[in-house]
């Protein structure tokens, strides 16, 4: 089929569709229908849920508005891996350029940077966490671990005359960095690291930015003087020729193949052999070698020494819980925008109505959205801290409750956003399943923020173990607790509490006390369970038993703690959307835990809680469309069709299809159809 016959088709096809679409509904008009009932103030939302440095996130949409001829979504043009590829080095050399966010600003406002790599990461997950390689990893390690001769690595770095990765994952550790098997042994009479990849187990692997990209890399690995180990150190490695773009001597380098999601980072692998670095190339801030071979340190306990060295990479975890919660919100954007378009169902005779308006899509997608509000503000509460704490992010002490807290945020807001993408995904019906509406490809982006910087069922023992040491200290040596997320443990004492009406079930301090209730009884019985296996078993072991069943909520329960305090921290009373959203929350956690209220004595009613849910999920629904709109990206990032901010989705994905260029084509095999 020609061109000219494709476009007359195209415009056919259009025309009969813009009458029948007349007849039954107008999406847009359905879109905008809902966009009237929202009573709320765009303008304060942006700045509640993105604080301060909101125009930093509006600076970088308009970059990516601008230049369409860079920014390209790849699900909505079937590119192949090495176009996204391509595109995504393309997108971070463009935003390093218009930007301008320089080391100065950083200092000055770590924030600015936070809520820019939030922005980018709505636009497109693989160039986020491509810039983020190189300057969250690479470079800041530089910084962090570096010293005054480092100096020239790190301003090379900054302004993109070297790109660098980050090697620290092997094929056989990745959780457990203190055993990773990468040698760096130290050779006195050239003054050198000799690095060695000793095993296939050794080999590093899932390195991002290396299969293609990365002329330099921080290695991780364990040192040897005379054949004594001294632990996990860094070294800068130079990987490949600036000149040629050659991989150096010595070096292999290879890609680690097709992945689920995240096409646009080139996940490569390296391989070690008898690689020669000079002893300067050792980060040596905590730590150094002599040229006669003496090792010397500030810190003297290897395991301080070693939290102390990867302390810094504690950033890469704290800004995936800002990704999980936003993608929650993108994927809803596409959700409920659709939601309120679609039209199915109605009694005889009636028009059809949009499902936005059946309380069982109000459950599954404006109940989620008021967890999302939540999970925003906690994450932009945590990143905060994080941001304001940078000098103290060597002192373990300072730094304790943030890495318990990202612990745990960190997978509890990726695996909510899996579940709402596939919610919203089954909301779109058989078009959920289609390229265009962006959610399958949300999906598997997203999905690996459950396990790198560091697996969450892993990482959730961390945050458990904050909060046992916490009231230990404070039970058995007598001493304050300091962190205030846990300082309710001083004073905490069981009492009873009746729900009678339906103002108890909403009251605030009735939810934080349950939830209080809910963490310290749940420290209480895996203390005791923990101290029962210690009569038969060792520590190891008796841990394991105890956290399988007893230790893996308390986790989730110091997180859940943690959000409340936050949204009370808020204090948007005179807010009545908001609070409503904070109340369907609150009702969501009594219903994921009524059988433990109901079992210790409270009076909490089943039916109450989920009549109570759908009363304000409705109420929520006239709000939806307002608070996406104030929240949501534009449409250029979001990069949805069927969460087009106009409603126009049909025509849209109808001209779409049928601009394909295959849509229309004859296969070239017709042949072997016909021909047995």
């Amino acid at each position: 089929m020609s061109s000219e016959q494709r476009v007359k088709l195209l415009h056919q096809q259009f025309e009969v569709y813009k009458e029948m679409n007349e007849q039954v509904s107008n999406p847009t008009e359905s879109l905008q229908y809902y966009r009237q009932l929202s009573t709320i103030d765009k303008q304060k939302y942006i700045e509640i849920f993105y604080g301060r440095n909101w125009k930093y996130r509006q600076n970088l949409f308009d970059i990516v508005k601008n230049n369409q001829h860079v920014f390209k979504h790849h699900h909505l043009e079937e590119s192949t891996r090495e176009e996204q590829r391509y595109h995504s080095f393309q997108a971070m050399r463009h935003f390093h350029q218009k930007l301008g966010v320089t080391y100065d600003i950083f200092l000055s406002d770590p924030n600015i940077v936070t809520i820019t790599s939030v922005a980018m990461y709505s636009f497109d997950p693989a160039v986020c966490v491509k810039f983020g390689v190189h300057f969250s990893l690479y470079t800041k390690t530089i910084l962090n671990l570096g010293t005054d001769k480092h100096k020239q690595y790190f301003e090379n770095a900054q302004t993109l005359t070297d790109i660098g990765s980050f090697s620290l994952t092997e094929l056989g550790h990745g959780s457990n960095v203190r055993q990773i098997q990468t040698t760096a042994v130290y050779d006195k009479e050239t003054q050198t690291f000799i690095i060695n990849t000793p095993t296939d187990l050794a080999t590093k692997f899932w390195i991002g930015a290396t299969a293609n990209l990365a002329n330099m890399t921080v290695v991780f690995a364990q040192l040897y003087i005379d054949g004594k180990q001294y632990g996990v150190h860094a070294f800068l490695v130079e990987i490949r020729d600036k000149t040629n773009h050659n991989v150096k001597s010595g070096i292999t380098i290879g890609d680690c193949g097709p992945k689920n999601g995240l096409n646009g980072i080139d996940n490569g692998f390296l391989i070690f052999k008898n690689v020669r670095v000079p002893v300067a190339n050792m980060l040596d801030k905590f730590a150094t070698v002599t040229p006669s071979g003496e090792f010397k340190t500030s810190i003297e306990d290897p395991d301080k020494r070693f939290a102390v060295q990867l302390a810094s990479l504690s950033g890469g975890r704290i800004i995936l819980t800002y990704y999980g919660a936003i993608t929650s919100l993108n994927a809803l954007t596409i959700g409920i925008r659709y939601a309120a378009i679609r039209k199915q169902f109605g009694l005889p005779g009636e028009k059809e109505q949009s499902i936005l308006e059946y309380p069982l899509t109000q459950l599954r997608l404006i109940v989620p959205l008021a967890s999302t509000l939540v999970y925003i503000i906690a994450a932009k509460a945590i990143n905060n801290l994080w941001d304001t704490t940078q000098n103290n992010v060597f002192n373990p002490n300072k730094m304790a409750e943030i890495h318990a807290l990202s612990s745990v945020l960190k997978g509890k807001f990726a695996t909510f956003a899996n579940k709402v993408i596939l919610e919203c995904r089954q909301i779109l019906g058989g078009h959920g399943y289609h390229s265009f509406n962006r959610l399958g490809v949300m999906l598997q982006d997203q999905d690996i923020n459950n396990t790198w910087e560091g697996d969450s069922n892993v990482l959730i023992q961390q945050t458990l173990k904050f909060c046992m040491d916490q009231k230990n200290k404070f039970v058995n040596d007598q001493k304050p607790i300091q962190y205030n997320s846990l300082k309710f443990l001083e004073t905490f004492k069981v009492k009873s509490i009746k729900f009678q009406k339906d103002e108890d079930y909403l009251c605030p301090k009735n939810i934080q006390y349950l939830l209080e209730y809910k963490l310290d009884k749940q420290l209480n019985d895996f203390m005791q369970d923990l101290t029962n296996n210690l009569n038969n078993n060792d520590m190891l072991k008796s841990w394991n038993l105890s956290f399988a069943f007893k230790g893996q909520q308390i986790s989730n329960s110091y997180a859940d703690l943690y959000c409340f305090q936050q949204w009370q921290e808020l204090n948007v009373k005179n807010d009545s959307v908001l609070e409503t959203a904070f109340q369907i929350w609150c009702l969501t956690l009594l219903e994921n835990e009524i059988e433990l209220y109901k079992n210790n004595e409270f009076n909490i009613s089943d039916a109450t809680v989920k009549r109570l849910l759908l009363k304000f999920s409705n109420q929520l629904k006239d709000e939806a469309i307002g608070i996406i709109d104030a929240l949501a990206p534009p449409d250029e990032i979001l990069g949805s069709i069927f969460g087009s901010s106009d409603g126009d989705i049909y025509n849209k994905f109808l001209q779409k299809i049928y601009s394909g260029k295959n849509t229309f084509q004859k296969v070239p095999w017709w042949e072997q159809i016909h021909n047995k």
